[in-house]
């Protein structure tokens, strides 16, 4: 059965997460307690899997309130290419050089790049750790000490600064990304999460390389504050790019 998504008419609208809460009463597959993390993640996406009359339902809601949207088959909606990463970044005359750790060179012509996106985000990152607890076993010969391992998964909120260039051809997505744990060289020089400078100062050259709506809200910005609260926010509004600039028909 086929499902399908709301999207934003302008990234510029906002809808405030008491609507989403009380429009969401006529779709049972949103469950209240999910507004909130729909709300936050509000880049050009709403919500998908949704099935066909809790999606209309949905949207007729959405619009009472006065926050109107396009509903779309989840299966017209592009899906982003794997990502080959890069660390180096040159920007020539026509062209863009990038490097991969390995050294590996690879110069793509300004005509072949489709979008490029950035900004700084936060990415959940797992962490295992193990502790060692002493406890009672029971045996048929009585009771016993014994030394148990546990591992305890939690997730840790990240920074980073993460870019993205989309191609028409192979490889199609081109990715870099600056974290406490990533360098990425831009025109020679090393960009840091410290280095605020520097990185305004390449977002600023990234965003000129492609009209305004073949570049990332993200990237067309003049401050270094957490932009994306989540990676899967950074990548919807990628997807909400790509719907638009398909052609229709």
């Amino acid at each position: 059965m086929s499902t399908y998504s709301l999207l934003q008419v302008s990234l510029d609208q906002t809808i405030d997460r008491e609507s989403l809460e009380e429009a969401s009463v006529v779709a049972p597959s949103v469950a209240r307690a999910d507004c909130a993390h729909l709300q936050r993640d509000l880049f050009g996406i709403v919500v998908s899997n949704l099935p066909f009359e809790e999606a209309k339902a949905f949207q007729a809601e959405l619009k009472r309130r006065g926050f109107p949207t396009d509903m779309v088959a989840d299966d017209e909606l592009p899906v982003l290419h794997e990502a080959f990463t890069i660390q180096r970044i040159e920007l020539k005359r026509e062209s863009l050089l990038f490097t991969d750790t390995m050294g590996r060179e690879q110069t793509r012509t300004l005509d072949d790049l489709v979008f490029v996106a950035g900004g700084f985000l936060t990415r959940e990152k797992m962490k295992v750790e193990k502790f060692v607890s002493l406890e009672t076993k029971r045996s048929p010969e009585g009771t016993y000490p014994e030394f148990v391992t546990h591992r305890e998964t939690t997730f840790e909120k990240v920074p980073e600064f993460r870019l993205d260039f989309f191609f028409w051809s192979a490889s199609n997505r081109l990715r870099a990304s600056v974290s406490a744990e990533s360098t990425v060289f831009f025109q020679g020089r090393p960009l840091r999460l410290r280095d605020t400078a520097l990185l305004l100062g390449a977002m600023m050259d990234l965003q000129e390389l492609r009209p305004a709506e073949r570049v990332g809200a993200g990237l067309r910005r003049s401050d270094t504050t957490t932009f994306y609260p989540s990676l899967r926010s950074y990548e919807e509004e990628i997807r909400w790019h790509f719907h638009r600039l398909t052609p229709r028909g």
